[in-house]
């Protein structure tokens, strides 16, 4: 890694050809506890794609917010980090259990490898008996952070005004992005009143917030196809598309079938989609429709501000988490993200939460499944899953511990069952009728009258 010998190479988690997040700890965090030798636990991840599943307060979001706590601090000195809410640990991020009386160690940690080395961050607190929170061995994890930025600065943004096409050294670099669950809101700005400034380091910026940035992908967008018309005009090219807007242009259109292109007009100033020869605003497509683009756009724009020298932007590498994937999806979007993500992002290891048993259904073996819930004592667990392949309504009943059909349909066929066990054709047939009159026309019922007839015979 040339001149990196001068650094610890154990600090170089990020800017070579693999970043990957091996485990994430916890300690004492929210639901929660610690191992039992009282460290941290270890959800070993071995650097795939994951995905968890379970109840509401289960602890799927506080795994993703637990790799955010821990990276924080190298993060924020890279690129302001300020307001997402990952700053401090304070002792309302505690398990309830270890609240009161006498101290209490919390915290959280991750686990990453660049190439082989492999080095931790973690943050950790202590509650005191008196409730004070103090940080443990403050200097050793301040140095963790300070030294990672200092690599990170040194060599790959040490020429952040490099671009493609220019005598460019090997200075693309992953990315660390979070999307939470409120990614609906997309502030569309109506004029911009103060230039952008779009670096590699921008595509850090504002990483670990909750909600999804549309005003800066917004702003990039139009900024880009400035360049690109530039572009065609010294080329004299007029076909000439920029590699980087192209690669977002695919990512924010990709579950748009019948979308053709996407651009920003000027006056008045808004952001368009063109589907079946017509235009569409963006704010006048589907709450689906308009959280989709706008994720899938926003990741592609990062990865590609971020990957300035790969001839495909789009095959950058990086570590990104998402919450509730499924947020507003229509069934058949669930059924096929998880396909999507992995052809544009090849390379990007994705942490994400879900309640949807269609994306179950599609995660393979190159992901990891866990399921989380809580125990007698309310306390968090992990399990291993496999559901690759599984119908949803098997994922639900067997998996999600839920019924397919209101209760009161069950408790019809369940009665229906019985009277044909029992040989009372005359029952079975009443309630047949009933079911017939409640629940319409339903395959099931269709097969429950051949049963009947065929045991009649």
């Amino acid at each position: 890694m040339g001149d990196s010998k001068r650094v610890n190479p154990k600090l170089c988690w990020i800017g070579g050809q693999t970043v990957k997040l091996q485990t994430i700890r916890v300690k004492n965090f929210k639901n929660f506890t610690s191992a039992a030798d009282g460290g941290f636990i270890e959800i070993a991840l071995n650097g795939k794609s994951t995905v968890f599943y379970g109840n509401n307060g289960s602890g799927k979001s506080t795994l993703l917010s637990a790799v955010c706590y821990a990276a924080w601090p190298f993060i924020n000195r890279l690129n302001n980090a300020q307001g997402t809410g990952y700053r401090t640990l304070d002792k309302e991020q505690l398990h309830i259990g270890q609240r009161s009386g006498s101290s209490a160690r919390y915290g959280t940690g991750i686990v990453l490898q660049l190439d082989g080395e492999t080095f931790e961050i973690t943050k950790e607190m202590e509650k005191t008996a008196s409730g004070r929170v103090n940080a443990v061995n403050a200097s050793q994890q301040s140095k963790q952070a300070v030294d990672l930025a200092q690599f990170f600065n040194e060599h790959y943004l040490a020429d952040d005004d490099t671009v493609a096409g220019d005598d460019c050294p090997k200075q693309n670099m992953p990315v660390f992005l979070n999307y939470g669950t409120n990614r609906l809101v997309l502030d569309v700005p109506l004029r911009i009143r103060k230039k952008h400034s779009f670096s590699k380091r921008t595509a850090l910026e504002r990483a670990l917030e909750n909600r999804l940035d549309f005003r800066t992908f917004f702003e990039w967008f139009r900024n880009q196809e400035d360049f690109e018309n530039e572009q065609k005009s010294i080329k004299r090219d007029w076909d000439y598309r920029d590699p980087a807007l192209e690669c977002v242009r695919k990512a924010a259109l990709s579950m748009l079938d019948d979308a053709e292109e996407i651009k920003v007009r000027r006056n008045p100033l808004r952001m368009v989609v063109i589907r079946n020869d017509k235009e569409y605003r963006v704010d006048q497509l589907s709450d689906g429709e308009k959280c989709t683009l706008a994720l899938l756009g926003d990741i592609a724009r990062r990865v590609a501000m971020a990957n300035p020298c790969r001839e495909n932007p789009m095959e950058g590498e990086g570590i990104v988490l998402i919450d509730e994937l499924d947020l507003h999806m229509h069934p058949a979007w669930q059924r096929k993200i998880l396909s999507v993500l992995r052809k544009l992002f090849p390379n990007i290891q994705f942490l994400i939460t879900t309640h949807s048993p269609q994306i179950l259904g599609e995660v393979d073996r190159s992901y990891n499944l866990f399921m989380l819930e809580k125990n007698a004592d309310g306390e968090s667990e992990l399990h291993d899953r496999y559901l690759y392949g599984k119908d949803s309504d098997s994922i639900l009943r067997a998996d999600m511990n839920v019924t397919v059909r209101t209760s009161e349909a069950e408790e019809l066929f369940e009665r229906f069952y019985h009277a044909l066990d029992q040989d009372d054709y005359t029952v079975a047939e009443t309630v047949l009728d009933e079911m017939n009159s409640k629940l319409g026309d339903d395959p099931e019922i269709v097969k429950c009258r051949t049963q009947l007839d065929f045991s009649r015979m």
